[in-house]
Formats: structure tokens, C-alpha cells, sequence
């Protein structure tokens, strides 16, 4: 009886085995590497990694050490490792010697280390300095506004016709026939633009230099002296368009010089040019000094850039002083005869005035004002470059006879540099 109780003993012994067994395989582990029933390869591949979390979790140096481990408490934490994990190595670095696990909640080493840690991520802050010197280069491109309008100027709209009409006589005062001929024009319509800044002065450019205040890292103000020049253009005119005319008028004499009877015939030839104006003027030169204010917000791709960069606002007025504006009006008269005779197929022209200049503003200060946003660059912690763009309104100055100008809208478009003090 208890030979057949063994027996059973033993049956169920195998199959609670094989059924463990084959539970093992089912989830994926392999049962060889807890029964010892493996083969030689796999035991060593299992002491090789028990061998592994030993060192892993006693820190030890030289063969099989800890990567959680740190050779110093400056030391930053190693990647992958939380400060729990953080050992410190003591004695000797061969193989053999044990590691220090750090004391403290987290240790007062792992602590040092998570400190270092922080300041080798953290970006290094570029602080803004109380004083610093500018110098910047700008372009202020004129939007609106009239320099010169032609029409009542001058020019075209005082046009004179009675003095360029031509006239021919032939024939006698005594017993026939007295020709007088005439050509001249009757009006049409003037063609006469008003000259903006930007037809003359397309891109001034300004030099700047001034000094920068900061109140903190938002807030600064700041005063700037500036010098402006540009070249005028030449080709900016205006054209008299009127009808060619010619008029013949015969007057008939007797034998004793009496006029018995006039007839006068007429014809034309409509939509010609007989007057032309050029407009020449000199170089504007322009200094101004300027005190503003600028805000500077918060920088901007701060994870994707190691130096700041800064978007600001900026708000300022100032005075600016333009020497005087002298314009040489250049004129063209049409030969009327020529141009009628051939049925208006010759247009020869000739010069009634060449170079002659009439100043019509006088040396004066001008007041204005301009608003400006743009980025910063803190290159350096002592240098700085910024981009800049903005409206600037200029008011009106005032005609050397006495009559008001037009007011000028500019978009100034600027790099400025900066030194920190």
C-alpha cells in the first residue's frame, strides 16, 4: 500500500513538471535557466548576468562598475540614472573595489550633482548692462509727401505763350497786299506732376550714434545725434500740351497807302508738346538728434538658440535740421513754324533757360516723430546687433516765400549696433 502511494507520489510529481514546464515556455521564460537543466553555454550566459546586476547594484569599479556611478561629488549625474542611484566611488580604481552608496534623502553628493547637472543644461543668461553705446545704419525711404509741385511753382503753370509765338510779314503797304503769318498755340492742358521726396531722394541714408540707458530688462531709453545725405535724380519734368496755330491775315492798301479791307484765315493742328521743364536739385543733407524709449519683450526661441534674441518696440522725436533746396528748371521751346509746316511730323526744340536755379525751401529745423519694432541679437556679452523697421512723420517746412510745404511719411529701415560699458 504505501509502495503504491510512493507510486502515485511520483506520477503526479512529473506531471506537476511538465506542466510547469510547459506554463514557462508559454510566457516566455526559459525554465532551464531556473532548474540548472541548461546547457553549459546558458549557465555561464546566466552567472554573466547575475554577475552584472551584482556590480550594478553594489557600484563597482573597473570591470563590471556602475555606469550610476561618480568619481567625484561635483560630479554631474550620468545619464539615464536618477540621484537614488548616484554612487560614489572610494579607494582605488581597480577591479574589486566597492562603491560608496551617497547618505542623506538624496544623498548629499547625488545632490552636488544634480546641482551641476541643472547648470550644465541651464543656457548661460546674458544680462543686460546700465549703459551702452550704439551705432547704426539706416535707410529712410520716403512713402508720402510732395517737394515741389510744379503746377504752382512755376514752370509749366506760368507759361507764357505770347513770348515764343513766331511771325512772318511779306507783301507792301502802297497800291497790294500786306501777308502778315503767325504761329503760336492755344491751351490745352498742362502736364504737370507734383515731385514727391521719393521721385528726388529714393533711399537717404542715415548714420547714427548715441548711447542706450536700461532701466531693467524691459525698459531703456535713449538720445541719438544723426547725420543724413543723398543724391538728388535728374528726368522729373513737366510738359505744356497746347494746339499749333497758324494765322495768316492780308490787308489790302491802295495807290495811296489806305488799308480798304483785311482778310484773316486760320488752321491748326491739335494735342502737341511746345514746352518742356526739367528739374534739377541739389543733395539733401540732414542732421537730427532724437531721444526715444524702447521696450524689449521676452526672447524668443530660447531651446533653439544660445544667445538671446529679443523682439522690441520702440517709440521717439526729435528735430532735424535740412540745409536749403535750390532747383534748376531747365526749359525747351518747341520751333512752332518748323513743327506746323511739316504737319507736325519735325519737333525740333530749343533751350529758353538752362540751369537756372530758384531756391524754394530755406535752411531750417523740422520737428518729428517714429515708432520702430524689431529683434536683437546679444551676440557677445558685451555686443549686441539689432534689425529695425518703422513709420517715421515729418512735418511740414515751409517755402521760401512764405507758403507751407508738404508734410514727409518715411519707412526707415535700419542695423544698429551696440557695446555694452
Amino acid at each position: 500500500m504505501r509502495a503504491v502511494a510512493s507510486g502515485i507520489v511520483v506520477g503526479l510529481s512529473a506531471v506537476l513538471l511538465s506542466g510547469c514546464s510547459w506554463l514557462g515556455n508559454s510566457f516566455g521564460y526559459d525554465n532551464s535557466s531556473y532548474y540548472g537543466g541548461g546547457s553549459q553555454e546558458q549557465q555561464q550566459q546566466q552567472q554573466q548576468q547575475q554577475q552584472q546586476q551584482t556590480n550594478n547594484q553594489y557600484g563597482m569599479q573597473g570591470y563590471g562598475t556602475g555606469h550610476c556611478q561618480v568619481s567625484s561629488p561635483s560630479q554631474a549625474i550620468p545619464r539615464g540614472c536618477t540621484p537614488e542611484q548616484v554612487t560614489l566611488g572610494v579607494g582605488g580604481t581597480g577591479y574589486g573595489q566597492q562603491a560608496q552608496y551617497t547618505s542623506g534623502s538624496y544623498g548629499s553628493h547625488a545632490s552636488n550633482a544634480q546641482t551641476n547637472m541643472a547648470n550644465l543644461k541651464r543656457a548661460p543668461r546674458i544680462q543686460k548692462p546700465r549703459l551702452r553705446g550704439t551705432f547704426g545704419l539706416e535707410f529712410d525711404h520716403s512713402i508720402g509727401g510732395t517737394l515741389y509741385d510744379t503746377s504752382t511753382a512755376g514752370g509749366a503753370g506760368s507759361y507764357n505763350r505770347a513770348a515764343f509765338s513766331e511771325t512772318a510779314v511779306s507783301g507792301v503797304t502802297v497800291g497790294g497786299d500786306l501777308v502778315t503769318t503767325t504761329y503760336s498755340s492755344t491751351p490745352e492742358r498742362l502736364e504737370t506732376p507734383e515731385i514727391s521726396f521719393d521721385d528726388i531722394y529714393t533711399a537717404p541714408l542715415r548714420v547714427t550714434g548715441g548711447l542706450e540707458f536700461i532701466f531693467s530688462d524691459h525698459a531703456t531709453v535713449f538720445a541719438n545725434a544723426g547725420y543724413t545725405r543723398s543724391e538728388s535724380k535728374d528726368g522729373v519734368g513737366s510738359s505744356v500740351i497746347d494746339t499749333l496755330t497758324k494765322t495768316v491775315r492780308t490787308d489790302t492798301f491802295d495807290a495811296g497807302g489806305a488799308l480798304v479791307g483785311s482778310v484773316v484765315s486760320g488752321t491748326a493742328i491739335p494735342n502737341q508738346t511746345v514746352a518742356t521743364y526739367k528739374y534739377a536739385f541739389n543733395d539733401m543733407e540732414r542732421y537730427d538728434l532724437e531721444v526715444g524709449g524702447r521696450y524689449y519683450f521676452n526672447p524668443v526661441l530660447t531651446n533653439e538658440m544660445s544667445r538671446t534674441l529679443t523682439p522690441f518696440v520702440s517709440a521717439s522725436g526729435g528735430m532735424a535740421h535740412y540745409n536749403e533746396t535750390v532747383v534748376a528748371e531747365n526749359q525747351r521751346q518747341l520751333f512752332l513754324q518748323r513743327s506746323f509746316d511739316s504737319n507736325a511730323a519735325t519737333n525740333d526744340f530749343y533751350d529758353v533757360s538752362f540751369g537756372t536755379e530758384t531756391q524754394i525751401y530755406d535752411a531750417q529745423w523740422v520737428p518729428y516723430g517714429a515708432i520702430k519694432g524689431g529683434l536683437e541679437w546679444q551676440m557677445t556679452p558685451r555686443t549686441a546687433l539689432a534689425f529695425e523697421a518703422g513709420v517715421k512723420y515729418e512735418k511740414q517746412r515751409d517755402f521760401s516765400n512764405g507758403t507751407k510745404g508738404d508734410r514727409n511719411l518715411t519707412i526707415p529701415v535700419a542695423i544698429r549696433g551696440s557695446y555694452n560699458f
